[in-house]
């Protein structure tokens, strides 16, 4: 149990982000939304990836296509990636999530070339904010195609939309119904042809 190496994530003074071990290489994200392949062996960099928000979630891998592997993540501002795993290159991205609160923090679950994404959001942070008209997001699974990144569809946990409820002491509309994020990966029961997921907040 010694140490071989080590890893410090420059501009990051959190580390939530799972990493992913394959192929020799290890994949992971960081708050400052680096994404690095590093040699598994000696730490070294293979590659890094600059995405547009911090990453949170796991990083899975495709099934390999030709001579390289695809792999996923989502980041902080509901943007979802496919990068070549061999060097990092961008092969496509889809904004699953526009509410501005909104953010991927589970990891994507793929099957039979279907990416399901989770979305969640810290909305609920500004509930006791008499400034702020809460709350209007909904959190929601969505489905990508795996190879273009093109959704499929979407459901969200809350199935009616927020309208207009009261206002609060300083006259800020309120909305409702609203919250059901998905914080952590979907899973798939493949008998069932069914999605499970877990909701907070």
């Amino acid at each position: 149990l010694k140490l071989k190496w080590a890893l410090g994530f420059p501009g990051a003074s959190a580390a939530r982000a799972q990493p992913t071990i394959a192929g020799g290489r290890v994949f992971v994200g960081s708050q400052d939304g680096t994404v690095y392949s590093l040699d598994a062996r000696t730490g070294c960099t293979v590659w890094t990836f600059k995405a547009k928000a911090g990453v949170r979630t796991a990083v899975v891998l495709g099934a390999p296509s030709g001579a390289s592997t695809p792999l996923y993540f989502g980041d902080g501002r509901s943007n979802v990636y496919a990068l070549n795993a061999s060097t990092g290159t961008q092969l496509w991205t889809q904004n699953v999530e526009t509410h501005p609160s909104s953010h991927v923090t589970g990891a994507p679950a793929l099957y039979q070339n279907r990416l399901y994404v989770p979305v969640a959001s810290g909305e609920e942070g500004q509930g006791n904010n008499k400034n702020y008209e809460c709350c209007t997001f909904r959190g929601s699974v969505l489905a990508l195609d795996a190879d273009t990144g093109m959704q499929l569809w979407k459901t969200y946990t809350i199935s009616e939309a927020p309208q207009p409820t009261k206002k609060n002491s300083k006259g800020v509309q309120l909305w409702g119904p609203a919250g059901g994020a998905v914080w952590g990966a979907p899973t798939i029961d493949i008998e069932r042809r069914a999605d499970y997921v877990t909701t907070g907040h």
